[in-house]
C-alpha cells in the first residue's frame, strides 16, 4: 500500500494563512465580548501588524530569491568555464 505525501511549497503557504487570518477574525468579530468600537479598534491594530508582517516576509522572500539567483549565476558560469576548456 503506498503511503499519502503531501507536499506544501511556499508558494502555496501565504493564501491558506490569509484564509485561516480571514475566518479567525470573523469569528472573533461574531464571538467577540467587546463593543463594536473597541473591536474595530483591535482590528485595525491587527491588520497593521498583518500588513507589516507581510511586507517584511515579502522582503525576506526577494532577498532569499536574489541570493539564489546569484548563487545559480555563479554555478552556471563555473560549469560554462570547465565545458569550455574541455
Amino acid at each position: 500500500m503506498e503511503k499519502a505525501t503531501v507536499s506544501c511549497q511556499r508558494g502555496f503557504a501565504l493564501p491558506f494563512f490569509l484564509t485561516g487570518l480571514g475566518a479567525g477574525i470573523g469569528l472573533g468579530v461574531l464571538l467577540a465580548p467587546r463593543s463594536g468600537a473597541a473591536m474595530r479598534r483591535l482590528l485595525g491594530r491587527r491588520v497593521d501588524q498583518g500588513k507589516d508582517w507581510v511586507k517584511e516576509t515579502a522582503v525576506s522572500a526577494q532577498d532569499y530569491v536574489r541570493e539564489q539567483g546569484q548563487e545559480l549565476r555563479d554555478r552556471a558560469k563555473e560549469v560554462a568555464e570547465v565545458i569550455g576548456r574541455s
